[in-house]
């Protein structure tokens, strides 16, 4: 009892942390009419040097995900209004 009651004080604490990390507000409340096209978005990610590997509409953003110019990770996640990055 003593070690899962151990292992619940360390896990909670994670999951809060973790949920805190996301932020699930949308980019915007402007109908998808209104956006910018997908495909000008990822234009935009592969003008800055990146290979797109996923790609995908998430809380009303543009996001994406794949290997940067000096092949590290990259996520970016931009508003589909302006296609400026999501601070």
């Amino acid at each position: 009892m003593k070690v899962v009651l151990a292992i619940a004080t360390m896990i909670i604490p994670m999951q809060i942390t973790l949920a805190a990390d996301h932020d699930h507000t949308p980019c915007t409340k402007e109908p998808e009419s209104k956006w910018q096209p997908f495909s000008a978005a990822a234009k935009k990610v592969e003008d800055m040097g990146n290979t797109i590997k996923a790609a995908e509409v998430h809380h009303k953003c543009y996001e994406f995900r794949g290997k940067s110019k000096d092949g590290k990770r990259f996520e970016l996640t931009l508003d589909p209004m302006t296609l400026e990055p999501r601070k």
